[in-house]
């Protein structure tokens, strides 16, 4: 019979463990244009590597678009095991790139689609070109209204695009002039649905902001020139019991030891 200090470890290890039964994690980065400094292989090691399930890379995969591009990106990611979501960028639209390219290429159904992985539901949103269309704002509620928390298992609600909206603290360059109030109109939208996040990118920099609720996550470190005191790397999204945590990882130049 086991004793009352053999048991005490066997429960802690039990609780611990229930505490994060049903938690899950993956990676989010973009920008990794221009990358001189290797430090797209790197993220992609570290994901491989890790539980993260899978790596959404919210857009400007190479300096411009078109297959010639996108088969370079296609042959760096080769090695990579997990399933790899991408998001339009800017740079994708750069000719000979075009949104009909980037859907055949990737095989995609449109440049805004969605996918439902465990306990929450991904809405991919183009504004490529620094606009959130009244078209595109329609599909994003649509997407979401069927997609209700609480039904079908699901507990959390992420969104994700290259453009960041436009916050409080947040100005995303390369928008059209009504960007601001089509940021008001895309947070009606998450608020309504109780989004819990949106990962984007595009400012090269890493950069977290509470926006009435919703959590905006900026990752435009995966190898392109960085804005002044900013250091190259992705986020680790954690997601349990309908929560979700980031957590910033640094990756270093790969021809730099610290």
């Amino acid at each position: 019979m086991m004793s009352r200090k053999s048991i005490l470890p066997v429960v802690l290890v039990v609780l611990l463990w229930a505490g994060h039964a049903f938690a899950w994690s993956f990676a989010v980065a973009g920008d990794s244009r221009n990358d001189k400094d290797g430090i797209l292989p790197q993220i992609l090691s570290a994901v491989d590597n890790s539980d993260m399930e899978f790596l959404i890379h919210t857009g400007d995969l190479e300096n411009t678009g078109g297959d010639k591009a996108w088969e370079t990106f296609r042959k760096r990611t080769n090695g990579f095991r997990k399933p790899l979501h991408v998001v339009i960028g800017n740079h994708e639209l750069r000719k000979p790139g075009s949104r009909e390219g980037f859907v055949k290429f990737f095989g995609l159904a449109a440049t805004d689609y969605s996918f439902t992985h465990k306990d929450a539901h991904f809405a991919i949103v183009d504004d490529a070109d620094g606009s959130l269309t009244p078209e595109t704002l329609a599909w994003l509620e649509h997407d979401l209204a069927a997609h209700p928390k609480g039904k079908g298992g699901i507990k959390a609600l992420i969104v994700a695009m290259h453009v960041p909206p436009r916050t409080d603290g947040i100005f995303p360059h390369g928008t059209v002039s009504v960007f601001g109030e089509q940021s008001a109109a895309l947070l009606k939208i998450l608020v309504r649905h109780k989004v819990d996040a949106v990962l984007c990118s595009h400012e090269h920099m890493h950069y977290v902001e509470e926006w009435d609720g919703v959590r905006v996550v900026v990752s435009g470190g995966a190898g392109a020139p960085l804005v002044p005191f900013q250091r190259y790397g992705y986020y680790r999204i954690d997601i349990g019991k309908g929560r979700v945590k980031e957590s910033f990882h640094r990756v270093r130049p790969a021809r730099k030891t610290r």
